[in-house]
């Protein structure tokens, strides 16, 4: 998104998801009929790479931790038309929290890539530039996030048309220089986690187009500059989990462009986050971290009601232990503070995390209208909550996720809402999450006449290692595919005591990850799914060898008159060593094995 924003394809301030992925799609054709002279991918490391002349995006990708240098064809002068370059690293080595051992940019380098815009180098091993950087005049996106750069050579300043500039997760980086404000066209400033800085230069209030700065995680910050207020354009402030940061700095209530901020609101800064709040009328993303509001006075003070625009809003508390939360009744003291922390109705997102209320506010109720615009809801943490909120009514609800609500045991008619009986219930509902939900065992049916979730695409069930009953009424007119996907550690899940796979006719895929009573069968029940074209079973450790009847499955569909196959996919299973014949000489079986080291792959 970044990368279109500096190319000019895309405008920052009206950032649109459907519209990027067109963007997206349209580039790649253009890229695959001019070919790959044009846009070239290959392995860095290679003993030569050719890089036609005609060349202007290269994506170098890196597959291990080995010592690693660029191509000598980037510093010898044949690749002055190049646009973009990209460093980019395999996924699964990214996952390992290590660093390709790219250290040092060759000084002729950049010397010669004089045309170059998009300059992308996270996760390389780089403590410093040369100060041939200043030869990239045409520059406009460069990424060091994940780097080891302490700072930016004073050359860096001839970067007069650089808009995007990250410098997240870099530990080592202390000081942003006073000439940043050379920098004119910076649209977007980038230095999360950044636990060496602790300021920045006050002549950063020189940078009037900038429109995002993000300093979330830098534990050493201390203060914002004066003078915000001079950044008109400013659309995104993060200063969230900035543990040293006491107050905001006066004025940013004028920033009246600002619509997105992400604070901590603890007692120590929360006079000036309700002062500035109240004059920050078109906020549009509001992100209260470390709520620690003492009164509903406090509450009510935010006026977050009056805010029309307001459209994604996040509330987390710090967890506290049960203990703690006796001492000063925070369970009655956190039901008041939510209650009186309304929303605007024209709320599309809500993230509610350790709440310690036993009960949720009235103006969640279907009923009130209050979320009627709600699109995504996230409730984490919720120990003490009694009752799942009634959502099933909300029209335009696409995702729910709840995690971590300890005392509910049963999926019921408080979750579908109060409705006519007739209508259907979650009707636009796309994703469903419940996880770490340690008493949950039953879903229950919904009394209603009308479709249970007609447009659920997924239903992901994370550790209820208590589950056994699942009652929900398939959709009669489901015209979408349904995947499920467990991670459970639930032995339930493998015996007749669980009810309910017949209830899943229009699963498409099932994914199985990291149960660990799977040992020498997989739950009968998959035999109900007559949809099921997909079968995916990732990190079962103790999984030792796989059913013959799985040779059996078979897809229904009434249309055809031909057996469909099946994609059967096993990964990561380090104790699988054995899979019946029968499976292996099935044509209705299309078996994918990998990283399954007994079995010698």
């Amino acid at each position: 998104m970044h990368m279109m924003i500096a190319e000019d394809l895309m405008p920052q301030q009206s950032f649109d998801t459907e519209k990027m992925y067109r963007l997206i799609g349209d580039l790649e054709l253009e890229f695959a009929m001019l070919g790959s002279d044009y846009y070239l991918t290959t392995w860095i490391g290679q003993d030569s790479i050719r890089i036609p002349k005609q060349c202007c995006h290269l994506c170098l990708l890196v597959g291990d931790a080995s010592t690693l240098e660029f191509p000598t064809a980037l510093s010898a002068g044949a690749t002055k038309r190049l646009r973009t370059l990209i460093v980019q690293t395999k996924e699964e080595f990214l996952k390992e929290g290590e660093k390709c051992q790219i250290t040092e940019i060759p000084s002729a380098m950049f010397i010669n890539l004089v045309h170059l815009r998009i300059l992308h180098l996270s996760h390389c091993r780089i403590q410093q530039l040369p100060n041939t950087v200043g030869k990239l005049v045409s520059l406009r996106y460069l990424n060091l996030s994940y780097t080891e750069i302490q700072s930016l050579p004073k050359y860096f300043s001839n970067l007069q048309n650089l808009k995007i500039l990250k410098l997240a997760h870099c530990e080592e980086f202390q000081k942003l220089p006073e000439w940043i404000y050379k920098l004119k066209k910076l649209l977007i400033l980038k230095l999360a986690y950044c636990q060496k800085l602790q300021m920045l230069p006050e002549s950063i209030i020189a940078l009037t187009n900038l429109q995002e700065l993000d300093v979330e995680g830098c534990q050493s910050f201390k203060k914002l500059p004066e003078g915000l207020d001079n950044m008109k354009k400013l659309t995104m402030l993060n200063v969230d989990k900035c543990v040293s940061l006491t107050r905001l700095p006066h004025g940013i209530g004028q920033l009246t462009n600002l619509q997105k901020l992400s604070v901590h609101a603890t007692t120590d800064r929360l006079a000036s986050i309700i002062l500035e709040l109240q004059s920050l009328t078109n906020l549009k993303e509001l992100r209260l971290k470390k709520i620690e509001l003492s009164s509903t006075k406090d509450a009510r003070a935010l006026k977050l009601n009056d805010k029309q625009f307001l459209m994604c809003l996040a509330l987390c508390w710090e967890w506290c232990d049960i203990e703690v939360a006796l001492a000063f009744d925070a369970t009655l003291l956190h039901e008041q503070v939510l209650e009186d922390l309304k929303p605007n109705i024209a709320l599309k997102n809500l993230e509610i995390v350790s709440y310690m209320g036993k009960k949720l506010p009235s103006w969640m109720a279907c009923k009130e209208g209050n979320l009627w615009y709600l699109r995504e809801i996230k409730l984490v943490n919720l120990r003490k909550c009694e009752r799942l909120p009634p959502l099933g009514q909300l029209y335009y609800l696409e995702t729910v996720e709840i995690s971590g609500m300890d005392s509910i045991s049963a999926v019921d008619d408080a979750f579908y809402g109060d409705g006519n009986g007739d209508g259907d219930t979650f009707p636009r509902l796309k994703t469903l999450i419940f996880s770490e939900m340690p008493m949950l065992e039953r879903w229950l049916e919904a009394k209603g006449e009308g479709d249970i979730f007609p447009k659920l695409k997924r239903l992901i069930l994370i550790q209820c290692p208590k589950f056994k009953e699942l009652h929900v009424r398939p959709s009669s007119r489901r015209l979408t595919f349904l995947r499920l996907e467990l991670w459970l550690n639930n032995d339930k899940l493998l015996s007749s005591e669980f009810v309910g796979w017949q209830n899943l006719i229009h699963v498409r895929i099932l994914k199985i990850t990291g149960c660990e009573e799977l040992m020498r069968c997989l739950p009968q029940g998959i035999k109900h799914l007559k949809s099921l074209y997909r079968l995916e079973i990732i990190r079962c450790n103790n999984l030792i060898s796989l059913p013959d009847w799985l040779a059996e499955l078979t897809i229904f569909y009434p249309s055809k008159e031909h057996r469909v196959p099946i994609n059967l996919v096993v990964r990561d299973c380090i104790m699988l060593s054995f899979i019946p014949e029968r499976l292996k000489q099935s044509p209705y079986i299309r078996m994918t094995i990998e990283r399954c080291p007994k079995l010698g792959l």
